[in-house]
């Protein structure tokens, strides 16, 4: 019994490490003045939310040649740059 709970156990760390990403994967970091909270995975609409607001919005953002690099403005005039 003692066999299977362990086998169970790396079976179950094997599927989860299958799930790590790398490569194009890579996860996105937003900046901008005042920033609570945000989420960008490459397309061209990042959301962006400020401190002082109840929510966020969904902004148009243009990307660098690269693909490394995506800016954009809130409604409010507040640059915000998401980088790879």
């Amino acid at each position: 019994m003692r066999t299977i709970k362990i086998s169970l156990a790396i079976m179950a760390v094997a599927a989860v490490s299958g799930c790590a990403t790398t490569g194009d994967g890579a996860s996105w970091k937003c900046s901008a003045q005042g920033l609570a909270n945000s989420h960008y995975t490459g397309s061209d609409i990042a959301m962006i939310h400020l401190q002082g607001f109840s929510t966020g919005g969904s902004y148009k953002v243009t990307q660098n040649a690269q693909g490394t690099e995506a800016t954009g403005v809130t409604a409010n005039g507040t640059p915000f740059k998401c980088v790879k």
